[in-house]
């Protein structure tokens, strides 16, 4: 057993003062409590960098359309950023006229419609076109240039939207061609006539993302084409979203290449939404008019 110190008369010594009291199990308090504000400051920027990531690109807020007739009553729906929103329904529905709106080549009567944070009812034709920029466009059938090489139809909003050097379109042409897996050397010359339906679809795609939009948007993107090139276009679009997080609004009548590709699915009847989730939820969905419209997949 230790003898408790005394001092010189025999007495119990006083204790140690502070100064003489280790030091190792403070510092490794203030150490814990360093690094556990560390993480919690870590903690939330990751959680600011999801809701950034995660923040609406595209925004219909209860938007209402009639021209003769009405086309569309209070749809909303929201694509946000990365996701590949796809708009389906049945013929003369309004689903390309949504796509209108997005361009703001048409406004709504009454909601909002919003991109990248810019609501477009109020701007002029001049915000329009800057705005525009933003989104990259496919149409059906794939509009290309008759009289254009496949180069040119390529490079055509290159030279209308950007200061690229002849060399810098070039290269930007090649490298479009080659994400949507087109030899450059073999096509830049054809002119579209000269080309399969999917080959144009193709040629399109690399023209709508030809100036790196952040928004891309398809009308009718596997309309007329074979399953085999069907399924090309829809690998290509899912390309895009999985590799360059573009953010995608599809409108489709087919449903099957819609649920291979997309995030959530929009379904349009009697003008307006009455589904709007991801495949698995649409698949689930006890609505009758929803259940009819997938009796064929």
């Amino acid at each position: 057993m230790t003898d408790t110190p005394r001092d010189a008369k025999g007495a119990p010594a006083p204790p140690e003062s502070d100064d003489e009291v280790d030091p190792r199990p403070r510092r490794a308090e203030e150490e814990l409590r360093a690094r556990f504000a560390e993480e919690l400051q870590e903690g939330e920027e990751t959680q600011d960098r999801v809701a950034a990531s995660r923040e609406a690109i595209v925004e219909l807020d209860h938007v209402s359309l009639a021209f003769d007739r009405p086309i569309l009553e209070n749809v909303s729906l929201v694509a946000r950023r990365g996701e590949t929103i796809v708009i389906a329904g049945e013929s003369g529905t309004g689903k390309s006229t949504i796509l209108k709106l997005i361009l703001r080549l048409l406004r709504p009567d009454s909601g909002r419609v919003i991109v990248d944070g810019e609501v477009l009812n109020d701007v002029t034709y001049e915000e329009a076109l800057v705005i525009r920029q933003k989104m990259g466009m496919v149409f059906q059938g794939a509009a290309l240039f008759d009289s254009m090489s496949v180069f040119e139809n390529v490079a055509f909003p290159l030279r209308e939207h950007t200061t690229l050097s002849d060399d810098e379109i070039e290269a930007r042409v090649r490298e479009k061609l080659e994400f949507v897996d087109l030899d450059p050397d073999r096509v830049m010359d054809q002119l579209p006539a000269e080309l399969s339906g999917g080959m144009k679809k193709r040629v399109g795609i690399a023209r709508g993302m030809a100036v790196n939009p952040a928004i891309m948007l398809y009308d009718e993107p596997t309309s007329g084409l074979d399953p085999l090139t069907t399924g090309t276009i829809t690998r290509l679009i899912m390309k895009l979203q999985r590799e360059l997080k573009v953010t995608s609004v599809v409108v489709s009548h087919d449903i099957r290449s819609g649920f291979r590709m997309a995030t959530k699915l929009a379904l349009l009847a009697e003008r307006r939404i009455v589904f709007f989730g991801s495949p698995d939820e649409m698949t689930a969905s006890q609505d009758r008019y929803v259940q009819d419209f997938l009796g064929g997949v």
